[in-house]
């Protein structure tokens, strides 16, 4: 025994594998657990981006935080106002009464051309009320050519529905300001510069209006739902039901 451990002395590599045995083991011990401890985590995480995309709304999809009377108010702290411009019959105008009009609007707009856009979109047409207002005209007169006139007018109604041509195009005007110190203020001035825009056009005889929080929505829904646009808002006959409330 003592010659051996003598030549174990004298020969030192014969101690290695020894040593490196036990190390490799621990080393081996540690990785797996590890290993085990990461794969566990990331499937925590993917559970948790899993439930965090069920439980995401429509509303993070938008950059829209809130619509509030006639403001729409953006999430990078943006208001922004609308107004729809009317149309008018340029074919009751003559040359010289068009080019007076044309040069009248652009000189208002003479050093006012920013934080402003125009645009327009076509919007469907809801024909139901128009529909149901002929007929009962129709119901309710005994004179034949008066009700041939209106059964034609629903028969027209009733074509543009179904062929899709019931549209027409809505001219926008989008006004925005950056919300400073103080939005109350940020809200005033974005409101006087609506109601200076909506002047402008009346003045050379352009209905103008601002459009309100129900109309915001339904201007909304035109860019990812024309076809329901025009009914957003409506008062539905099955909504407001009224409710027996229990009582202790």
């Amino acid at each position: 025994m003592n010659k051996l451990l003598e030549y174990l002395f004298h020969n030192p590599l014969y101690f290695l594998p020894f040593i490196l045995l036990p190390v490799c083991i621990i080393f081996l011990g540690v990785a797996s657990v590890k290993k085990k401890s990461m794969k566990k985590s990331k499937q925590e995480v993917k559970d948790v981006e899993e439930i965090s995309k069920e439980k995401k709304t429509a509303n993070s999809l938008v950059d829209v935080a809130d619509i509030d009377g006639c403001f729409l108010y953006r999430k990078d702290d943006y208001i922004l106002g609308y107004l729809r411009i009317g149309s008018i019959n340029l074919e009751l105008l003559s040359s010289e009464e068009l080019l007076a009009l044309t040069q009248r609007l652009s000189m208002s707009f003479e050093g006012d051309r920013n934080n402003f856009d125009y645009f327009t979109l076509p919007s469907q047409v809801n024909l139901d009320p128009n529909k149901d207002f002929i007929k009962e005209m129709r119901q309710g007169t005994d004179d034949l050519g008066k009700r041939k006139g209106l059964t034609l007018m629903m028969q027209e109604m009733t074509r543009l529905s179904t062929s899709g041509e019931n549209f027409e195009h809505q001219h926008i005007v989008k006004l925005w300001k950056k919300i400073g110190s103080n939005i109350k203020d940020t809200e005033k001035d974005l409101r006087n510069r609506l109601s200076d825009f909506r002047e402008r056009y009346q003045a050379v005889g352009i209905p103008c209006e601002i459009l309100k929080d129900k109309e915001i929505i339904k201007l909304c829904n035109l860019f990812g739902n024309p076809l329901q646009a025009p009914y957003t808002g409506e008062v539905s006959k099955f909504e407001n039901y009224p409710f027996i409330k229990e009582t202790n």
